[in-house]
This record gives structure tokens, C-alpha cells and sequence, in this order.
């Protein structure tokens, strides 16, 4: 990415009261840098042409523009990208092959989603059982109470 105006980045840098060093700094690269990027020299990626703006205080479209040459290559990547898609054989939508038959169907099973289906008749409700007497021994005294006499 490019600066847009070598003149207005000096200008950002002079009402920020930045040196081209201290921006550096900031903006973690070297001061040679930022040197030849007000002069038109160099170029900055992305990820640096923001940190550069961000240390400015600005968005970083508004002090960079994207280079005629990279958009060129972005283009043509694109345009590659897109003629392979277009170029690689589609898999097949039927198999080649003849597939063996289905065996009968059979009646349908209940989806573990469907809802149960209702029993033929109601069930019929438990029948009371009388319970058996009770022929258990008495519970032994407990050894630490003294039983009453």
C-alpha cells in the first residue's frame, strides 16, 4: 500500500507533534522506513500501513491506497482461481456403476422423534395385594441405651 499524499502524512506527523522516530516506535518499524515511505519509496503492508495510521490517529484508507500493480496481481489471482473452478472435472451425480437392488421395504418404524403410538386396549390398573403378616423377630435393645424395667 502506498501513501496517498507524502505532503499530508509529513503534515499528520508535524500536528501530532511526531517524529518520524517516535512513529516509528509506535508503529513498530524502523525509522528508515517511515523515512522512505514519506518519501514515496516504499510501500507498506496492510497490518503496518494501520499500524502507521493508527499511531496517526487515522483510518488507514484514508493516509494509504492499494497499488495499481498489486491490484493487477489480486485480479489475475482471482481470474485464475475462478478459470480452475470451472476447469476441474465435476464429480460424477450418478455412480458409474449399476447399484444393487433394495431390499422389500418393510412397514415403517417408529422415528425415535415420532410420538408413541397408543396402546390397543388401556392397562389395567394394579390390584391391591394384602401385605403378609408380619413374622419378623423384635429389634434387640440397643447395648449403649438401658432399657426401662
Amino acid at each position: 500500500m502506498q501513501l496517498r499524499d507524502t505532503e499530508r502524512f509529513t503534515e499528520l506527523l508535524y500536528l501530532k507533534g511526531l517524529s518520524q522516530r517516535k512513529l516509528a516506535e509506535q508503529a513498530h518499524v524502523s525509522q528508515a522506513f517511515i523515512s522512505m515511505l514519506a518519501r514515496g519509496r516504499r510501500g507498506a503492508r496492510p497490518e503496518t500501513a494501520w499500524r502507521i495510521a493508527s499511531a496517526l490517529g487515522v483510518c488507514s484508507h484514508e493516509l494509504f491506497t492499494v497499488e495499481p500493480a498489486r491490484l493487477t496481481r489480486l485480479a489475475r489471482t482471482a481470474t485464475d482461481t475462478a478459470a480452475l473452478c470451472k476447469a476441474a472435472p465435476s464429480p460424477p451425480s450418478s455412480p458409474s456403476s449399476p447399484s444393487p437392488p433394495s431390499p422389500p421395504s418393510s412397514p415403517p418404524s417408529s422415528s425415535p422423534l415420532s410420538p408413541p403410538s397408543p396402546p390397543s386396549s388401556p392397562p389395567s390398573p394394579p390390584s391391591p395385594s394384602p401385605s403378609p403378616p408380619s413374622s419378623s423377630p423384635p429389634l434387640p435393645s440397643s447395648p449403649l441405651r438401658p432399657t426401662a424395667a
